[in-house]
């Protein structure tokens, strides 16, 4: 199979993609069965000759028969004990070297995907016949993979009634110099039952898509790129839409798709006058959390109409090591140590005119919305940052605009409260001159002690 040379950049020579004598060490005993382009080809006679798809075609030229796209899991960590222990203790130099090493392995594939589009996939098949899509050099991966095709339970009918299948499709990456993984996934419903593959496919191509844009994608956008990307493989009878309470969700998931844990496509967002990133954990071996509500003041999200305050995003618990979901033959799950739940917001702000930026953030127990944290920040043009954390549940707008009226605002570093009897930790990296102006902020649930 011929391989893609990053000629045009002398500085990663020598770095070769997809190449047939070069399948990552960190998979077993995969094989290639042939690239995108190939097997699109192969795709589309396959559902032109199905009757079933023609039968479904000829019902949707008169009906709707449009199903959901949801997120399915919020992003999933996977790491050693030495990279949980950096995180848990809000390392802020040690993090930026993993995540500068983390990018020198991923972004050269990222860049290939943005300009080689299908050309940079490759489809792959494993010992137990599970067959995905990957790209890969020697030092990293990213995969599109399906663990699993089901008929639509009753439930999945209530909400998705024109679904007869439902899909769960994962997206992940994956860095070999700071054995890092990263995973989130999506439930897609569908009209007619599909190959396992097909599926990979779908979301493959539906984010390569949206890479070009970077951070200035539209998680309303995605519906419609992976409508676009079934039927560029003979699959016109599918049609997708993203309810607009999972917009919050999925454009969660989409912003760690494409920035992982590394910077670079912060970068190219930070056309603004501040840009923050927070990252929250959920080390909590007992419950589910939620992320409610934000509000904001000159601050936008990546993703998300500036409109848009709920988040109703879900982190769930810390379950062991049988909780994380791999490709078959995916050796490093066995030096992983942790798995941990997780989300990724950023903010940048809106108006870059000798303004700031400020937000907070609702967070509740899933089983319990009374039982919670309120978090804020603030981050002004002409003095220090500042933030604020309470151990109980308070509306967003209340509560940010409450740290102004009475002055909770706090110059520390650190702080920690009590919610549900976990404790809480949040840790600011600077309260000014960040590099850039990129502040980072990282929220603990059932920090260690």
């Amino acid at each position: 199979m011929e391989s893609i040379s990053l000629e045009k950049k002398p500085q990663v020579a020598a770095l070769l993609f997809n190449h047939k004598d070069h399948l990552p060490t960190h998979f077993g005993n995969l094989k290639i069965v042939g690239t995108a382009t190939e097997e699109i080809v192969k795709y589309r006679a396959l559902h032109a000759s199905e009757p079933r798809y023609t039968r479904v075609a000829a019902l949707a030229a008169t009906t709707d028969t449009s199903t959901l796209v949801q997120p399915e899991q919020q992003p999933v960590i996977s790491c050693t004990d030495y990279v949980k222990q950096i995180y848990q203790s809000n390392n802020f130099n040690m993090m930026g070297s993993l995540q500068d090493q983390a990018q020198r392995d991923i972004q050269p594939i990222l860049d290939n995907i943005k300009e080689f589009g299908d050309a940079a996939w490759v489809k792959v098949e494993a010992l137990n016949g599970e067959q995905f899509y990957m790209t890969w050099t020697q030092n990293a991966s990213i995969w599109s993979y399906t663990p699993t095709l089901t008929p639509s339970t009753d439930a999945d009918k209530v909400k998705d009634p024109n679904a007869k299948f439902q899909a769960v499709a994962q997206f992940g990456t994956y860095s070999n110099s700071t054995n890092i993984a990263g995973t989130q996934s999506f439930k897609i419903g569908l009209i007619e039952q599909i190959l396992k593959s097909v599926c990979s496919l779908i979301i493959a191509k539906a984010v390569s898509t949206l890479l070009p844009e970077g951070l200035s994608f539209l998680a309303s956008q995605f519906s419609e790129a992976i409508t676009q990307s079934a039927s560029s493989i003979g699959l016109n009878i599918l049609k997708f839409i993203v309810p607009a309470e999972f917009l919050g969700p999925i454009a969660g998931n989409l912003v760690f798709t494409v920035i992982f844990i590394g910077l670079k496509m912060l970068w190219d967002w930070m056309n603004r006058e501040y840009s923050i990133r927070v990252q929250v954990f959920n080390w909590d071996t007992v419950n589910d959390w939620q992320l409610t509500k934000q509000a904001k003041s000159n601050a936008v999200n990546p993703g998300l109409d500036p409109t848009i305050n709920d988040f109703n995003l879900t982190i769930k618990k810390m379950s062991g090591m049988s909780d994380g979901v791999y490709p078959p033959d995916f050796t490093p799950r066995t030096s992983f140590d942790t798995v941990v739940h997780y989300a990724l917001i950023v903010y940048g702000n809106d108006s870059k005119f000798m303004e700031g930026l400020s937000f907070a953030i609702d967070a509740n127990i899933a089983t319990d919305t009374t039982t919670g944290f309120s978090y804020c920040f603030k981050c002004p043009r002409l003095a220090n940052n500042a933030q604020y954390v309470q151990g109980s549940v308070v509306d967003a707008e209340k509560f940010l605009k409450d740290a102004d009226t009475n002055g909770n605002w706090s110059a520390f570093l650190q702080q920690q409260v009590t919610a549900g009897g976990k404790p809480i930790a949040v840790c600011l990296d600077r309260l000014n001159g960040a590099p850039d102006n990129l502040y980072n902020i990282n929220v603990h649930i059932n920090a260690p002690q």
